[in-house]
């Protein structure tokens, strides 16, 4: 008999594909309340998405993205699972990125499935001090050799399931997709 898997929280956002329309955010809203939406001008610090148009200047050009915190048994069923919510919603979506990288040790804490306690003494030096709460960088807090990096591997999950959404896009415009997916 297998052990009920652990929910945890974890926490992403979904880069949308074109604009989005009210409509599309009230069904994205109907289905789901652990999302919020966000939306900016194109550039800035922005990730570069091949699938974003160019911010020129010349035209008010608008980017948005849905941000989770999704309780999930793993980190890609969240991920899936929010990539099927937007689905469903009728938004495209241009690439799966992490969420903020700025988190408290509570977020940590979340993030790793263990005790707050337990994390605090694990922690790097914060990037922000505040007397009772201080916040940490998520990169350093996995690259510090705090045993951390090996409970969560986020980076690939995300790059694979943006190679998935960029694969889903080309599939019409191709010939033998089987032969394609043959190779994973």
């Amino acid at each position: 008999m297998r052990a009920a898997a652990v929910m945890r929280v974890r926490q992403f956002r979904l880069l949308v594909a074109g604009e989005m329309a009210e409509a599309a955010a009230d069904a994205l809203f109907g289905r789901a309340d652990d999302l919020c939406v966000e939306t900016l001008p194109v550039g800035g610090s922005l990730p570069v998405v091949p699938s974003l148009p160019p911010g020129d200047g010349s035209v008010a050009a608008w980017v948005s993205w849905v941000a989770f915190d999704r309780a999930a048994p793993t980190f890609i069923d969240a991920v899936v699972s929010g990539v099927r919510d937007l689905d469903a919603a009728g938004l495209g979506i241009a690439a799966a990125l992490p969420d903020d990288s700025l988190v408290t040790a509570e977020v940590v804490a979340e993030r790793v499935g263990w005790a707050v306690e337990a994390v605090r003494d694990r922690l790097p030096a914060p990037v922000g001090a505040h007397p009772r709460r201080p916040v940490f960088d998520w990169g350093e807090v996995l690259e510090s050799g705090s045993g951390f990096a090996s409970l969560v591997d986020e980076e690939a999950a995300l790059e694979a399931v943006s190679l998935a959404l960029r694969l889903r896009g080309l599939a019409p415009r191709l010939e033998r997709m089987a032969a394609i997916r043959s190779l994973l």
